[in-house]
């Protein structure tokens, strides 16, 4: 089987995912920006990954226009994966049957603009500080069922 990850990684966090998952996967790994480049029809399945805001994942509209053949996706946000409803982000993205991951990122305010830096701040009320919460593990369950 063909694989094809695909990410739009804001921060970091949601391409280190990606590169993860595609390594395991012995897949090839793009960032969707350059997915023009490529023949999606060639690959028996994407997987993609972006980040959330507002309980949208990024880049999730741009892979759907190549019509996969099979889709998985993953999302990543600053919450706490316990404390996420999966079945509200698939609710809110239209995944239906779709596999939906939710991966935990960190922060990055390097790499955060003016305005992400601001809803930060009014949603979380905390210090914008560099923090990794990313996890290698937390892509086993995605890979067990690729690999089934």
């Amino acid at each position: 089987m063909k694989i094809l990850v695909t990410y739009q990684s804001k921060t970091g966090f949601t391409k280190m995912y990606a590169k993860w998952i595609s390594e395991k996967l012995k897949s090839d790994l793009i960032d969707i920006k350059n997915i023009i480049d490529i023949d999606t029809n060639d690959y028996d399945l994407i997987i993609h990954g972006g980040w959330i805001m507002g309980g949208m994942i990024t880049g999730l509209d741009k892979v759907r226009l190549f019509k996969p053949k099979k889709l998985i996706v993953f999302g990543v946000g600053y919450t706490p994966k316990e404390v996420v409803d999966i079945n509200k982000i698939k609710e809110t993205n239209k995944l239906g049957d779709t596999p939906l991951f939710y991966f935990q990122g960190g922060m990055n305010p390097k790499k955060m603009g003016f305005f992400f830096k601001m809803i930060f701040k009014m949603v979380t009320k905390e210090k914008l500080v560099y923090k990794d919460n990313t996890n290698k593990e937390d892509i086993d369950d995605l890979i067990n069922i690729v690999k089934k």
